[in-house]
């Protein structure tokens, strides 16, 4: 086929049946007709053959494909690529099964005020405890506890709930041996006998913790911010939900403690020793570990209250709950934010108060069930 001075059109390089239909007055087409026709006149060929002219096509269809199909799949590829991470994400920071014992605990309702100790298994009726300092033991897999002396029977139920109210305090013995020493305005959940191979409790409030050794039934214990794991050792947790951090000091052994985040990266457990204090921020939940004087933070057990440089707000809210009265500091002394002492709480609160104010150089005022320390006029 001769060119010459033809005006070359797309069907004639590459034939009518190469050119998709309505694909002619599309002007992206005019635009590479166009250019092939000045790519080969600029090449100086007049006559093309058709083996070569078949090859130009294979090289140009390509370039004819939709683009609205590419990005098709562009996307696909991209909402494949969300998917994964949507899919890694959930696995990393999806919060862990929780046992049935801890789920328990949570649905449970508040603590309701009372002035004495209370035993509820499971669901029903509340036993109450009588005395300030009450003690409960379970011996052997039954129903049958010591409560102050006296043996009673307690209905069969999963999980039993002891509260301990604002003056009072209690201690238990579980029935692996475990002995726990609740503080003032505490709960603790837990089995009547422990089952398999894993003890768990949960605690809301202040429990010193004595734990009897088993290397095949680790014990756990569940507080607000706090997931600590133990074989045998014994430490003192603090976790009142009205305060803004929780605490626990090992007094002995070792034990394994993390932050109850529901992340993947949150749930970084921390070996602790003898003397090391974990604290969990409440907002941030970070666990920080430091060494400490472990009896500043287990004298409550032994009726005594020690402190060393602490905010005179802080011995106030812990004598708050030991003595079930309200006490507030009204003062605006720069040098009153800090004290250190050491005080007998089995003396009367009057007695402890004369204490602090002497050496504060205070006064305190009663109004009601009420109590207020000023300065002095």
């Amino acid at each position: 086929m001769k060119f010459g001075k033809k005006q070359l059109k797309l069907e004639d390089l590459l034939g009518n049946d190469h050119v998709p239909p309505g694909q002619n007055d599309d002007p992206s087409q005019q635009e590479l007709a166009a250019a092939v026709q000045q790519m080969i006149i600029g090449a100086g060929k007049e006559e093309w053959d058709p083996a070569d002219k078949e090859a130009l096509w294979q090289d140009i269809a390509v370039s004819l494909v939709p683009r609205q199909r590419s990005y098709r799949y562009l996307y696909m590829k991209v909402a494949a690529a969300v998917l994964l991470l949507v899919a890694v994400g959930g696995w990393l920071f999806w919060p862990r099964q929780q046992s049935a014992l801890v789920q328990f605990a949570q649905r449970q309702a508040p603590m309701a005020p009372s002035a004495d100790t209370r035993l509820i298994p499971g669901q029903g009726n509340a036993v109450v405890v009588k005395g300030k300092n009450s003690s409960l033991i379970y011996s052997g897999n039954n129903n049958g506890i010591t409560i102050n002396e006296a043996h009673t029977e307690i209905p069969e139920a999963a999980f039993n709930t002891l509260m301990v109210p604002y003056g009072r305090r209690s201690r238990v013995q579980l029935e692996d041996g475990t002995v726990v020493l609740l503080n003032a305005g505490s709960r603790l959940v837990y089995p009547a006998s422990f089952k398999e191979n894993k003890r768990e409790v949960y605690l809301e409030g202040e429990a010193f913790f004595d734990i009897a050794p088993n290397a095949q039934s680790p014990f756990f214990v569940y507080a607000s911010g706090i997931e600590t794991e133990v074989l045998g050792t014994s430490f003192n947790i603090s976790a009142y939900p009205d305060d803004a951090q929780q605490s626990l000091v090992l007094a002995t052994g070792s034990v394994r403690v993390r932050s109850q985040d529901h992340g993947l990266f949150g749930k970084h457990a921390q070996q602790l020793q003898p003397r090391d204090m974990a604290v969990v921020n409440r907002k941030g939940g970070e666990v920080q570990v430091s060494q400490v004087n472990v009896a500043t933070y287990t004298a409550w057990k032994d009726g005594r209250l020690l402190f060393y440089s602490t905010p005179l707000k802080e011995i106030l809210k812990k004598l708050t709950r030991y003595y079930n009265i309200q006490l507030e500091l009204a003062v605006t002394q720069p040098g009153l934010k800090t004290c250190s002492g050491d005080l007998d709480l089995e003396e009367n609160l009057d007695n402890v108060l004369e204490v602090i104010c002497a050496t504060n150089s205070l006064r305190y005022e009663r109004f009601g069930q009420r109590i207020v320390l000023k300065e002095k006029e």
